[in-house]
Formats: structure tokens, C-alpha cells, sequence
């Protein structure tokens, strides 16, 4: 009986230690990702902010501490701290923006080019020239955003990598969904002994078609970033007529009321115009900011596309405030 008990603990003894082994080997690989990453971002910051345009914060985040300790030693922390705050956060979130509207142009542009690309590549083939010698010969043709990536693409070929290794470099650098789709199905197809010529022009007419239902979706969702803007304009029209009518009237009835020492002291007397005008350009600036990501989120399918709304509308906002009212 001991006999039998004792193989079936050291079983579980080795199932146990195999598994915490295998932990391991995962959080060493987690951690080796981590400072790949990391050893990327300082051989080339350039180009890790153009894929990741988050990474722009490395360099504006100390700049804007800077910043608003600076403004605030100047202000003294009063009221007009608000200001040095503020174009703290813009001074955060612009150098983003702007990476992350351009990476997007040019995926777009890239995007757009693709499939006239494939559609080129198997004409070419079909006419009897080898994937290789089709490549480098479209590779000095002139497709936009794309043109350096072919390049690419012919450069790996004539290092004797094979075509479908060099759409999968090509789709980790671009690294969007479209291009991932594609290389994907072209790869499939070559590997399952298809007809190259006949998949590339299959994997050129999805992308195609892909791109005018983006379009499509684009079009009809414009009318909602419309809508977001319109939505804080109101916003803004409404925080203005308050300003305007129902803060004055508060803050005479507060100081009548004080001068005569009645009952509605207690609900008036304290009333202090230059707080409800702060709070206002707060909720006005926090309604910017979210109206814009909304209208990024609804209009481009992403909230970080947003932030260029998000600056205009809290620009808007701020001038309204410091300026108008």
C-alpha cells in the first residue's frame, strides 16, 4: 500500500515542479521582453515613437514638470496656477497627438497602396518573372508610403529571405490589422500549394474592399464628431449665459443681502463669484478634453486618435474663458 502511495506523490511532486519550471521560463521571458523593448526605444527613439506614439510622453512628461514647477513658483500656486496646469497637460499630450495623427496618415497611405502592390506583383508573375525579379522590378516604381517598404521587401528577397518571410517583416513593422489579414492569407495560401499569382490577387481585391467599407464607416461616422463639437459648443454657449446673467445677479443679491443683514444671508451672503467662474472653466476644460476623445473614439474608432480633438476644444475653451467672458 506504501509502495503504491509513494510513486503517485513523487508523480506529483515532478507535475508540481515542472509547472512552477514553466513559470519561471515565462516571467524570464516577460522580463527579456521587457528590455528588448526597452533596448529598442534607446537604439532608435525616432522610430519607436513613430510606431508607438505613446512613447513621445518620455520626452514631454519631465518638460512639463518642469513646467508647472516653474509656473508655479511664479504664480505662487494661486488662481492663475489653473493656466500653468493646464498648458502643463497640452504640453503632455501634444507631442503625442501629433506622433500618433501622423503614424496614422501614414498607415493609411500605406493601406491605400497595398493592394495596388499585390495587384502589380502577380501580373508580373503571371507574365513569367520570379517573385524576386517581380519585386525588384516594382520596387523602383513609386508607390507613396509604400515605396520604402518595397525597397525593403527587395532587399530581404535578394538576401535569398523567402517572399513570405519578407510579408511577415513587413507586417511586424507596419503592425495593422489590414496588412496582418493579408500576409497572413497570402502565406497560408503559398504554404497550402495554391497558385501565387491567383492568391495575391484574391488577398489585393479583400484589402480593396476592406479599405472602401473604412471609407464607408468613416464617412457615415463624421456626423458624430460633428455632433461631439456641437455638443460642447453648447456646453460652452450655456456656461456663458450663466457667467453672464446668473452669476451677477447671484452675487448682488449676496451683497444686498449682507448690507441688510436678513435671513438670506445664510443662503447668499457667501456667494463668491470668482469660485463659480473657476468651476465653470474647469467643467468647461474637463468637457473639452473628454468631448474630443469621444469624438476620436466615435469618428476613427480609437480614443487616443481624440487627442488632436481634445486640444482644439480645450484651446477653444480656454481663449472663451480668458478673453470672452
Amino acid at each position: 500500500m506504501v509502495d503504491e502511495i509513494i510513486p503517485d506523490n513523487l508523480e506529483r511532486d515532478d507535475f508540481s515542479s515542472e509547472g512552477l519550471d514553466q513559470d519561471k521560463v515565462l516571467l524570464e521571458m516577460t522580463e527579456a521582453r521587457k528590455w528588448i523593448k526597452i533596448r529598442n526605444f534607446l537604439k532608435s527613439p525616432k522610430q519607436q515613437m513613430k510606431r508607438q506614439p505613446i512613447y513621445g510622453m518620455f520626452f514631454s512628461l519631465p518638460i512639463a514638470i518642469t513646467f508647472m514647477i516653474l509656473g508655479g513658483l511664479q504664480t505662487g500656486f494661486t488662481p492663475a496656477f489653473d493656466h500653468v496646469v493646464l498648458f502643463s497637460i497640452l504640453i503632455i499630450i501634444i507631442p503625442p497627438g501629433i506622433l500618433q495623427y501622423t503614424h496614422r496618415r501614414t498607415v493609411k497611405k500605406i493601406e491605400e497602396y497595398f493592394p495596388n502592390f499585390l495587384r502589380d506583383v502577380a501580373e508580373m508573375n503571371r507574365s513569367g518573372m520570379t517573385l524576386t525579379r517581380s519585386v525588384n522590378t516594382i520596387a523602383k516604381g513609386e508607390y507613396g508610403e509604400l515605396s520604402p517598404e518595397i525597397r525593403q521587401i527587395d532587399s530581404m528577397l535578394s538576401w535569398g529571405i523567402s517572399f513570405e518571410e519578407a510579408l511577415e517583416k513587413f507586417a511586424d513593422r507596419v503592425e495593422t490589422p489590414l496588412i496582418h489579414r493579408s500576409v497572413a492569407l497570402i502565406n497560408q495560401a503559398s504554404r497550402a500549394g495554391g497558385n501565387v499569382p491567383d492568391v495575391l490577387e484574391v488577398a489585393a481585391t479583400d484589402a480593396y474592399t476592406i479599405k472602401l467599407l473604412e471609407r464607408e464607416r468613416l464617412s457615415n461616422m463624421v456626423i458624430y464628431v460633428v455632433i461631439s463639437y456641437m455638443s460642447f459648443f453648447v456646453f460652452l454657449f450655456v456656461i456663458g449665459i450663466l457667467s453672464y446673467s446668473f452669476i451677477p445677479v447671484m452675487a448682488e443679491a449676496g451683497i444686498s443681502a449682507a448690507r441688510t443683514g436678513g435671513g438670506a444671508e445664510k443662503f447668499v451672503g457667501v456667494f463668491n463669484p470668482e469660485t463659480f467662474n473657476r468651476l465653470f472653466f474647469h467643467a468647461s476644460l474637463i468637457q473639452g478634453f473628454s468631448s474630443g476623445l469621444v469624438a476620436g473614439q466615435m469618428g476613427e474608432g480609437e480614443a487616443m486618435a481624440g487627442l488632436k480633438h481634445s486640444v482644439v476644444l480645450v484651446l477653444i475653451a480656454w481663449f472663451t474663458f480668458v478673453f470672452v467672458i
